[in-house]
């Protein structure tokens, strides 16, 4: 049977119900006291517990008799259908009954709890709650597996020229090498003899980009001035995908992983190492020798009792701890292994690492340095607001409670933090976002952390302050995600996206110039609304990308370079989402967003597919030749970006 697709162009069916973003939550959504659901309570004439509920669906309900067994009404459906309530509240909650009384009030406390308080605000009194702590560690579904995309073709939009984002003029007739819309990348004179490509890498502060293949070799291109493409040498840009490789052991080793920084690549082996090279100003490449600061060739990374060979009691290749993600900021680095456990490295500002602390010291008068770690490192602690805490343990936080003396949001580590394991991480500029691992059994909704810097609320916990632990995200977490839970994320340079199992998308940050961020989680209503399930999703330096199951792409932001892919003769920004018409019926299974540039993954399995990418342009390296040969005698020009060589971070007091 064939698959089903929305046309861009066509019109959509919206849903019968959604959710609506939250905006201030103190004990329900909207900034709701106990003492608003009294007054509503005593003004509708329903019980409070009805009146929470109503608050907490935020207009959806809650469909409990569709998914259970029986379909059986709990006491609040039978007091919806009471003729004291036949009212427009009460024909509410008889179509969309909720499921129990506790659960009700565990979601609203949920919201209650996530809800931490810049300096000058007061914690509100929260009711109790039967959403619990766990009584001891999950049981995972392991091993962690690497990044896992649909293969397909490899695509880009934006520009070729590395050299120019964020230093120079747009020309205002594109070139050859300048891509108004999605163009798949040289088919024939580079991948043609290669099945298809598996993974694609870039970041919202890299200007070069890496993708694998479904063989394992990995190709990279774009900026290379710190030797970042691990290749021998530095140059301005490498124009054209090229293949990468592991000196000693070309073609020995093939790639299931790759994660890119400013001035950094690093490369993850089938054998469970990782490779780096590039930029190491601040150790983010991981190899335990902090006072190298570039190399233009991979090496192997440090990775605190990761032992190779015969020590393991296995074979040669085989590691103790097998590294299976990775994920790179401008100057910090991640890597999960395939029990989850995270381990990080580079630059420690903003509490990048992880390890609580930024290691701030003075350098001399009015300058600041910090203490950076240049080999990967496990971090093992995790953390969540005293507010979370004591709701999750039944108790009541009081009035002015949850904060310390300077104003700022206490927080305790979680029980099970040690055997806490990560499906996903990805890392923005200077922030990461990291989705918990699935259990066995399937009851336990996969919690989010975050961490590092928290400009413009990216971190997700309504103020902006940075945070040194990975710190759970109260607000999905709770009744409201127990079928819908969070499955993947992504950072963009001040912003953050967390996708669930149903695909919906909720965003938290801000990654346009212009407008207010988004303090809160929120979700993406235009998407929900009109029945889109996203599979993919993607943000970058001011650019955010949504690719649905019905083969539609959407995108907003900020694309100078024409990074937002809507194509010639189009604008170059949106507030909004907008359909990337080129993309119309395309599946699309994978989304990376760098600066200046956007790689896709296009599916190529059936005639449909070969159908839909009929309209989808392709680019040659004939096609440019000339930029190439230009680019050969280009040096490499700074201007305002500042090279990896710069010395050791500092700020002014």
């Amino acid at each position: 049977m064939p698959r089903k697709r929305k046309s861009a162009n066509g019109t959509e069916v919206s849903s019968s119900h959604h959710r609506s973003s939250s905006t201030s939550h103190v004990i329900a959504p909207g900034g709701g006291t106990a003492n608003d659901i009294q007054k509503l309570s005593h003004t509708l004439g329903l019980p409070t517990d009805a009146v929470t509920a109503i608050m907490n669906c935020q207009g959806q309900g809650v469909r409990s008799s569709r998914r259970s067994a029986g379909g059986a009404a709990d006491d609040l459906t039978a007091a919806a259908v009471d003729p004291s309530m036949m009212n427009v509240w009460g024909d509410f909650m008889a179509d969309e009954p909720t499921t129990t009384t506790t659960a009700a009030a565990a979601s609203t406390n949920d919201q209650a709890a996530s809800a931490s308080k810049p300096a000058a605000a007061t914690t509100s009194t929260t009711p109790s709650s039967t959403f619990s702590s766990p009584s001891g560690p999950r049981s995972y579904a392991l091993p962690i597996q690497p990044p896992k995309a649909t293969p397909g073709l490899l695509a880009q939009t934006g520009t070729l020229d590395a050299s120019v984002p964020g230093r120079s003029s747009i020309s205002k007739t594109p070139a050859t090498h300048e891509f108004e819309c999605p163009t798949l990348l040289f088919p024939q004179s580079v991948f043609g003899s290669i099945t298809t490509t598996a993974k694609i890498a870039t970041s919202p502060t890299s200007c070069h980009s890496v993708a694998i293949t479904t063989d394992g070799m990995a190709f990279g291109w774009g900026r290379n001035e710190t030797g970042q493409l691990g290749l021998g040498y530095t140059s301005a840009v490498v124009p054209l995908p090229t293949q990468l490789s592991i000196p000693g052991e070309e073609g020995e080793i093939t790639f299931v992983a790759a994660g890119v920084g400013k001035y950094h690549t690093i490369l993850v082996g089938s054998n469970g190492i990782a490779y780096a090279s590039g930029g190491n100003v601040c150790g983010q490449l991981g190899i335990n020798n902090g006072g190298v600061k570039q190399i233009e060739k991979f090496r192997k990374c440090a990775v605190m009792g990761q032992v190779v060979g015969g020590d393991t009691g296995g074979g040669e290749d085989d590691v103790n701890v097998k590294i299976v993600q990775v994920s790179c900021g401008e100057e910090v680095s991640a890597l999960l292994c395939s029990s989850g456990h995270l381990y990080t490295t580079g630059s420690s500002e903003h509490g990048l690492l992880g390890n609580g602390e930024t290691g701030e010291y003075i350098i001399t008068a009015g300058r600041l340095g910090y203490a950076n770690c240049a080999k990967f490192t496990r971090r093992s602690i995790f953390v969540q607001s005293e507010a979370d805490a004591t709701a999750a343990a039944g108790g009541t936080t009081a009035v002015g409670g949850g904060v310390d003396s300077s104003g700022k949001v206490k927080c305790v580590p979680l029980e099970d933090g040690g055997q806490i394991s990560l499906a996903s991480i990805s890392c923005g500029k200077n922030h990461f976002v990291a989705v918990e691992a699935a259990t066995t059994s399937g009851t336990d909704v996969p919690r989010v952390f975050t961490w590092g810097s928290g400009d413009y609320g990216c971190l997700g916990h309504g103020i902006q302050a940075d945070e040194y632990y990975p710190r759970l995200v109260g607000a999905l977490r709770g009744p409201m995600f127990a079928s819908n839970h969070p499955v993947d994320a992504v950072a963009g340079s001040n912003c953050s996206l967390v996708r669930t199992k149903n695909g919906h998308v909720y965003y938290v940050g801000k990654h346009r110039q212009v407008g207010e961020a988004t303090m809160r989680f929120t979700l993406i209503d235009a998407l929900a609304n009109n029945s889109h399930n996203v599979v993919a999703i993607g943000a970058g330096s001011a650019t955010v990308f949504c690719s649905t199951k019905a083969g539609v792409t959407v995108s907003w932001g900020m694309g100078s370079h024409g990074e937002l892919g809507y194509g010639t003769g189009e604008n170059k920004s949106s507030a909004k989402p907008k359909f990337v018409n080129v993309l119309d019926s395309c599946l699309v299974s994978a989304v990376a967003c760098g600066m200046g540039h956007t790689l896709f993954l296009i599916s190529n399995e059936d005639a449909e597919d070969a159908k839909a990418l009929k309209k989808v342009p392709k680019v040659e390296k004939d096609d440019i030749a000339q930029f190439v040969e230009q680019i050969k005698g280009k040096k490499s020009d700074a201007g305002s970006d500042e090279p990896a060589k710069k010395k050791q971070k500092s700020k002014k007091k």
